[in-house]
């Protein structure tokens, strides 16, 4: 982010829009408007450290005037429960950036706490990840000798993220159901976020990510989704953010690395098509339209 002059367009997210979002795309869709993307968001990481990227990104960049906030399921309303030991790997950056921000907005116990403001002052223990992403590189590896190889992707393995899907339909329109019963609101990183990009002059594209064919069937094909999606939208809207359902853009599964994240191909086309919609709704902001699919085979 430091090295890169001018940024206009700023993706955020976790893993999803770190491998669906294409800024050497994006630009180059985007004409004949002048964008300079970039893409700063980590994967395995929480809306608290997307906050920090973007304060950090309006403080040195004043040329920001889109922010695009990638999500899927329930990210944007979900809790913020924390515990010290969640800090490691990308997410270690919470130490190092604005631990402040962690401190107010995540639910974590008196203990925690106290061993996240303890941990941050000592480098050994804040990048403690380090040590232990090596140990469990060489765990897997001993443990697929003489079994057969595992499917793996950029993101790591492909098994991990189908953990991260809702243990079933029912499930999850419960899960849909119960957020709206108890009027949740969108979760404080979240509406920060749209907040200071207001106050810096940007606008805020809030974005339903694109979600393999197995999920959308599963899960985003229930009534309950849908009465979700209208509800989070609405919130949303009354934030002063854009609500771009973009869940069913790509239709391919050979176009997704796994149930969750896109290919190479597929972040393509979904950055080529983000494009479409940012040129649509500079041009006309009360009227903003997206083709479906199916129009856009060429």
């Amino acid at each position: 982010m430091n090295a890169t002059d001018g940024i206009t367009h700023l993706a955020l997210g976790n893993s999803l829009m770190a491998a669906g979002f294409s800024a050497a795309a994006f630009d180059r869709y985007t004409k004949p408007l002048r964008a300079i993307a970039f893409n700063a968001a980590l994967g395995a990481s929480d809306p608290v450290e997307h906050l920090m990227l973007l304060r950090r990104a309006l403080k040195r960049d004043p040329t920001v005037m889109t922010v695009i906030y990638g999500f899927f399921d329930f990210q944007l309303t979900g809790p913020l429960v924390a515990a010290n030991s969640d800090f490691i790997g990308n997410r270690a950056a919470s130490y190092y950036l604005e631990p402040e921000l962690v401190l107010e907005y995540s639910d974590m116990s008196p203990r925690d706490r106290f061993d996240f403001n303890l941990m941050r002052h000592v480098p050994l223990l804040v990048e403690r990840g380090t040590i232990w992403e090596k140990v469990e590189l060489v765990r897997r590896a001993m443990s697929q000798l003489g079994m057969p190889p595992v499917a793996t992707n950029r993101m790591g393995q492909v098994s991990d993220f189908a953990m991260l899907e809702a243990d079933s339909p029912a499930a999850f329109a419960a899960r849909s159901e119960r957020a709206i019963a108890e009027h949740a609101k969108l979760s404080a990183p979240i509406a920060q976020i749209i907040e200071q990009s207001k106050q810096h002059g940007a606008r805020v594209v809030i974005v339903e990510m694109p979600m393999h064919p197995y999920h959308q069937r599963t899960f985003y094909s229930l009534p309950a989704w849908s009465k979700y999606r209208d509800y989070v939208r609405s919130l949303v809207e009354q934030a002063g953010g854009n609500y771009l359902n973009a869940s069913d853009w790509i239709e391919r599964a050979d176009d997704f690395a796994d149930h969750l994240h896109l290919s190479a191909a597929g972040a393509d086309d979904f950055s080529r098509r983000l494009a479409d919609y940012v040129r649509a709704s500079n041009a006309a902001p009360s009227a903003i339209s997206v083709a479906p699919p199916e129009s856009r085979a060429n």
